[in-house]
């Protein structure tokens, strides 16, 4: 579930959007609202790959490791994830944080991967000495039934 969360997260980084006018009808049934709410729609062709390395780490040994997904197919869309920021976070409602909302729902079409890995270096390969973690195959849709919120807030 924590290589799933990771994934997840890293998806506003790797992704791209384009904007799209609204309709006049549109335009009237829109109101004030604070934050956005995205819905989005990936899709991976053959050979695809997620690498994530965190520079800031200290590893007991001087290696710098990488968490890779690799050959990643298939398709995933989120529709309706909510990002809010609020000022009154916290026990006495005086911290600001980033709020998320889970999306309403996520679909994925036939989304798959050889394998994600955890190593030395961007790519997998015979000699980069990866340790294989999972491979993953999903189809379907995955419901959120309520607006479960996530916060991340400063504590420094």
């Amino acid at each position: 579930m924590r290589i799933f969360a990771l994934i997840f997260l890293l998806i506003p980084v790797i992704s791209w959007s384009e904007m799209n006018e609204l309709t006049e009808d549109e335009m009237e049934s829109t109101s004030g609202q604070s934050g956005i709410t995205l819905s989005a729609r990936f899709e991976f062709d053959e050979g695809s790959r997620i690498s994530y390395t965190n520079k800031d780490a200290e590893y007991l040994d001087s290696q710098e490791y990488w968490f890779v997904v690799d050959n990643l197919t298939g398709a995933m869309e989120i529709k309706g994830l909510k990002l809010d920021l609020v000022g009154d976070f916290g026990p006495s409602k005086n911290t600001g944080a980033l709020q998320w909302t889970l999306p309403e729902e996520m679909v994925f079409d036939n989304l798959k991967t050889d394998g994600i890995y955890v190593g030395a270096g961007r790519e997998v390969d015979a000699g980069s000495g990866h340790r294989f973690l999972m491979g993953m195959e999903i189809d379907g849709v995955l419901q959120f039934p309520t607006a479960t919120t996530m916060s991340i807030f400063a504590t420094k």
